[in-house]
């Protein structure tokens, strides 16, 4: 099968697990068939978005779609409030609005209006970006946990948040072509390209918004810091020793986002000489992502312990979306 094959087989798994009330089967052991517990919105609107994006490419899309369009109402009957008033829509989950799940449902919303056009998801989702312009910092990062109750501001910080923020913000612009939200994102990435944020992470939510920041708005400075995470990623690839999917998928993610960035052949020279190893290091993470398929098209979590054989939405998620973009590359 070919890497878009193998996409398509999973996100036409995910669409399967996708009830009639638009809820995912989340996490569960497909030898037994138990299901466990618990529900995560973030990872139910990556899940969306992934299966969308690579149904752009399938003949027989519809199916897909309508399951991403149920997801979807799931999201705004179960999660959509409005806080601390109807002119700022918020994604929330147990009395807590996170910036990575008003991040995520941008990307799912969107990803549901391109494929239907249905104007409306447009407009929430800008009622949610507003929401995120209103807890930007002046460090260029944002609030990442708040009490929808009380308004009181967590301490509580992800890893992966901001850079799923700056990609909304971006994908708001894509789809709007209003510049504030452009403005934004330089705004942000003005402040925090200094501290080469994201780079010890590994970040691949930043890498993938620095490519389209670059796309939107060249800059050297943008390039350098996206390489920074990359030369990271290539310096420092324990990543792999864990015998996890999704680790080594997300890596995937953000070297594809990169190579991307250099393809648009603007880069300096020294960058540009990082290509050949992002393409050896993707292709080599690719081979160990295989070995976590099951012959649904799901993915399985890997690792050392008992959940190793465990299928959970977001591990067939990102290896889609590796998978998806390595197929992209080899089109070109």
């Amino acid at each position: 099968m070919s890497n878009l094959d193998i996409a398509l087989s999973g996100a036409t798994y995910l669409a399967q697990l996708v009830d009639k009330d638009g809820r995912f089967k989340y996490r569960f052991d497909p030898v037994s068939g138990s299901v466990a517990e618990g529900y995560n919105v973030l990872r139910h609107c990556g899940a969306v978005w992934a299966m969308l994006e690579v149904s752009g490419h399938s003949d027989q899309k519809k199916d897909i779609v309508a399951s991403g369009t149920r997801a979807v109402t799931y999201l705004l009957n179960q999660f959509m409030k409005f806080s601390p008033d109807y002119r700022y829509a918020c994604i929330a989950e147990d009395n807590s609005i996170k910036l990575g799940g008003n991040a995520l449902a941008i990307l799912a919303m969107l990803s549901v209006y391109r494929a239907t056009g249905d104007g409306i998801l447009k407009t929430l989702a800008e009622s949610l970006g507003k929401y995120i312009l209103k807890d930007w910092k002046a460090d260029g990062d944002f609030v990442h946990k708040r009490y929808l109750k009380s308004g009181k501001v967590s301490d509580f910080k992800s890893m992966y948040y901001t850079g799923e923020a700056l990609l909304a913000l971006l994908h708001l612009f894509e789809a709007s072509g209003d510049e504030r939200w452009l403005e934004a994102v330089i705004r942000s990435e003005d402040a925090l390209a200094p501290s080469d944020y994201g780079a010890a992470e590994q970040s691949h939510w930043m890498l993938y918004a620095l490519e389209l920041l670059c796309q939107y708005r060249w800059n050297e400075n943008y390039a350098r810091h996206a390489g920074k995470i990359v030369r990271h990623i290539l310096d420092f690839p324990e990543y792999r020793s864990w015998g996890r999917s999704t680790p080594t998928a997300c890596r995937s993610e953000g070297l594809l986002a990169f190579v991307r960035l250099l393809d648009q052949g603007k880069c300096s020279q020294e960058l540009a000489g990082l290509r050949i190893a992002c393409l050896e290091a993707i292709d080599l993470n690719l081979g160990e992502q295989l070995r976590f398929q099951l012959d649904t098209g799901a993915f399985i979590r890997g690792g050392d312990d008992h959940r190793k054989n465990e299928v959970r939405i977001d591990y067939i998620q990102h290896n889609i979306s590796a998978l998806l973009y390595r197929h992209q590359l080899e089109k070109l």
